[in-house]
Parts: structure tokens; C-alpha cells; sequence
């Protein structure tokens, strides 16, 4: 492979998966990765050896988690330049297509236990200090997080009209799925729109960053909490283990958190560490 050739098609491997309808933050994140790729590489004309130089680089920087990540868009990205170099369509053949320039990815095993979970009691009391510290949007965007389980980007749907119905139907990674509303949730959502005078339109305008950081806020005014544990996704958690421990499917959760395979919502069967210490407390020998 040639640096210079890699460069000139990272615009293009954007635009196709703009096309494959990527989200718009896996777009940027897509963009980052692959550049990060191409600009690791000192020489010209890349070998099998310089690409395995950039695995190592990774394992020596990163989780185990971001290194699969960055490898799995990585061999997407080498697969479709030789693609394109052989005039051949990635829409076609990038699934199938065998590379010697790929990489093996990493094994990452999977815990047996669920850690630095948000307990129901931690989320009771950060709902009761946001109210205290006048957040009423961040107390409600806990309680939509912790009571439909959905991700950040999904909050964009919660607009005035869509909350007065029952369900909102969102579409995030290609799949399109309804977000059911509980009545005690949507009734305060709406008193909110009407204290604010939000009459129409998205009822919440916070990026990422602000709810994240308002997060570790309301959580460091309470005693006790880990602040390693708070983050919005935490709640997405929380509700899952919540469904199950409620009585839930497993494949009912699956359909409400819009997983692509069952595997990926059987995470949540498992317990917490907590939890497992708990119930080694409770045993008794008669």
C-alpha cells in the first residue's frame, strides 16, 4: 500500500459510509481512527510489518476495548481502499473481501461480573440534588435515561409532540424502534414544557459534553458516590438490570434497547460483584 494513496481516500471512505447511513457521530469518530491510521505510518510504501507497528502502538496506549474498535474501522478502511485501487465496488464486496494487509483483532474476554454500576439508591438521590441545585433538565434527563433505557443521541426525539404521544419512535445505527414512555415520566416532562414555555420542538439542547459534565457535578454534591461510575450511559445500565431483576425478557430488552443480537443484551444477566457478596453474606449452613 502507498501512504500518499491511503491519504487521498480517507475523504471518500467517509463519504461511503455517509452513504452506508453511519451516524454522524461514528462519522467523526470513523474520521479520527483513520486518520490516526495513516498518519502513523513514516514510510511511503506500507508493508504488512508497518500495519502491525500500528497495532502495537495501540495495545501500548489504549484499553482493550478502543484497540478492537480502532482495528475492526482500521482493516474496514485498508479493505476498501485495495477496493477501489482495483476499481471494484466496496458496496458489494467490502463484507467478503480477504485482505493480507488486515489485521487479527484482539480477544477481549468478557467479565464475569458487572462492575461500577449505578445503584437505584445513588440515582434516587442525584434526581433529589438536581432538583435542590434547580436542574430540572438534568433531573429529567436522568429519569428519561433510567426509565427507557435509550442512548444520548436518541434525547433529540424527545420533542414536545412526540412526548405527548406514548411512544417515540427513533431511528440510531440503521434501526428504527418506538420509546416507551411511562405516564409518571411523561407527565412531568410536559409540566416541565410548560414551567419553561417550550411549546413545540426539542425540549432539550445540551451536547454530550454538558450532560456528562453535569453528571459528575450533581454526583460529586453527593456523598459517596463514584465518580468513576457516572456517566449517561451508566443509566442505559442501570435500566436494563433494572428490567430483568423486575421480571423483564430477555429478549423484550433486547427489542427496547435496540441491540443488534442477543448476546450483546445478555451482558446485563449478569450480576454485579456487590451483588454476588451479598448473596455469599445471606448463605447459611444448617
Amino acid at each position: 500500500m502507498n501512504k500518499e494513496f491511503l491519504v487521498s481516500k480517507v475523504d471518500e471512505f467517509i463519504a461511503f459510509e455517509t452513504e452506508n447511513e453511519k451516524s454522524k457521530n461514528s462519522l467523526v469518530h470513523y474520521r479520527q481512527v483513520v486518520e490516526l491510521f495513516v498518519n502513523s505510518f513514516e514510510v511511503d510504501d506500507i508493508c504488512k510489518l508497518d500495519v502491525i507497528g500500528f497495532k502495537r502502538k495501540l495495545e501500548e496506549e489504549y484499553a482493550p476495548a478502543t484497540v478492537k474498535n480502532y482495528i475492526t474501522i482500521a482493516n474496514r478502511f485498508i479493505k476498501y481502499c485495495e477496493l477501489v485501487e482495483k476499481d471494484l465496488d466496496p458496496d458489494e464486496l467490502l463484507r467478503t473481501h480477504h485482505s493480507k494487509m488486515t489485521l487479527k483483532n484482539i480477544k477481549i474476554q468478557q467479565a464475569a461480573s458487572l462492575d461500577d454500576v449505578i445503584e437505584p439508591s445513588d440515582f434516587k438521590r442525584m434526581c433529589r440534588m438536581a432538583k435542590q441545585c434547580n436542574r430540572m433538565d438534568i433531573y429529567l434527563i436522568m429519569k428519561i435515561f433510567a426509565y427507557t433505557g435509550i442512548r444520548v443521541s436518541e434525547l433529540s426525539y424527545f420533542t414536545v409532540e412526540n412526548v405527548k404521544a406514548n411512544y417515540i419512535t427513533v431511528k440510531n445505527k440503521g434501526k428504527i424502534r418506538d420509546v416507551i414512555l411511562r405516564n409518571d415520566l411523561k407527565r412531568e416532562i410536559l409540566k416541565y414544557c410548560r414551567t419553561e414555555k417550550i411549546k413545540s420542538g426539542k425540549i432539550f439542547f445540551l451536547t454530550y459534553k454538558q450532560i456528562y459534565y453535569q453528571l459528575k457535578k450533581i454526583a460529586g454534591k453527593c456523598r459517596g458516590i463514584s465518580l468513576d461510575k457516572i456517566h449517561p450511559h451508566a443509566f442505559r445500565h442501570m435500566f436494563a438490570i433494572n428490567y430483568l431483576d423486575a421480571g423483564g425478557q430477555v429478549t423484550d430488552l433486547m427489542d427496547i434497547l435496540g441491540h443488534n443480537s442477543i448476546q450483546t443484551t445478555s451482558l446485563y444477566t449478569r450480576t454485579t460483584n456487590k451483588a454476588k457478596k451479598n448473596m455469599l453474606e445471606s448463605m447459611k449452613y444448617k
